[in-house]
């Protein structure tokens, strides 16, 4: 299955995105603390790289052009790392343990909720995002 660029980059600003922003995950799961990196990236390497492009130039003029397009494409290249590698932990399977632990939680929400219908064959890091959402979702 071969998909776009773009389609890449949307599937790692969903998985980003799916993840409910509780504090306690970060003590149950390690993905979640490469989503707050990510979730810093994004917020914080845009106005850094304009910041790290101008700011040679203003002070030292046109010369330094060459080291402040070298940092600011640097600092910017680091969004789009972050969202390509949350796309690539996206389709990863689970593993055995926590994926047990996944389909433990969908019999139960299926139990108490017949219209939740998540994927428990072959689960994913981005459907235990999905069911974690609706969990957080259901219980606020």
């Amino acid at each position: 299955m071969q998909q776009s660029i773009l389609e890449t980059y949307k599937r790692g600003l969903d998985y980003i995105d799916t993840w409910p922003n509780k504090p306690e995950l970060i003590n149950y799961f390690p993905q979640y603390k490469a989503v707050l990196t990510s979730r810093f990236v994004l917020r914080y390497a845009p106005p850094l790289a304009v910041l790290a492009f101008t700011l040679p130039l203003l002070l030292h003029g046109v010369e330094q052009l060459k080291y402040a397009l070298f940092y600011g494409l640097f600092i910017a290249s680091m969004l789009v790392q972050a969202v390509f590698f949350m796309s690539n932990q996206a389709k990863l399977l689970l593993p055995p343990s926590l994926a047990k632990w996944y389909r433990d939680g969908v019999e139960k929400l299926q139990a108490v909720n017949d219209e939740v219908n998540f994927t428990a064959q072959k689960p994913t890091f981005f459907d235990l995002a999905k069911l974690l959402r609706y969990s957080y979702n259901q219980s606020a």
